[in-house]
């Protein structure tokens, strides 16, 4: 019970990190204008609204927010020692959730919202997949099965 829990919360703050560590890198590729303070989110806002997000700034929001789940699901397979799809499926859904509410506060074009949302769930199942063949404890497809 213990692990599972260790799990959660493993795959959640290791997916965090992942998450803003892309979204630091899309500011410096794409640094804000003289005049917005990053900490200012109204500032920010306007500013999206106004100018709208390079396109190049919004692959790489959708690769950290893809990835922040997948790295969740991969930290929780390790941790759980078990490709657990359940626990995967709900930090998939607590992801989406929170893109969800960005969506909501930042405007962002409809393609962007769309594969946003289509990724979270499939990115966390992915990564809890890898994580538990990681530890031996999914089976592999035998060589004559392939054949």
């Amino acid at each position: 019970m213990i692990r599972n829990v260790v799990a959660i919360v493993a795959g959640l703050i290791a997916g965090s990190i992942f998450n803003m560590a892309l979204v630091s890198v899309s500011h410096v590729v794409y640094p804000l204008p003289d005049g917005i303070d990053p900490n200012d989110f109204e500032a920010f806002r306007t500013h999206v609204e106004t100018n709208g997000m390079p396109t190049g700034a919004l692959l790489i929001v959708l690769a950290a927010h893809a990835g922040g789940s997948f790295v969740s699901g991969l930290v929780c397979g390790l941790v759980a020692k078990r490709a657990w799809y359940i626990a995967a499926g709900i930090l998939g859904i607590l992801w989406m959730c929170g893109g969800i509410s960005m969506l909501m506060m930042l405007p962002a074009p409809i393609w962007f919202a769309v594969v946003d949302i289509v990724l979270y769930v499939p990115a966390a199942l992915l990564g809890v997949r890898l994580g538990g063949v990681g530890t031996g404890t999914v089976p592999q497809p035998s060589a004559a099965a392939s054949s």
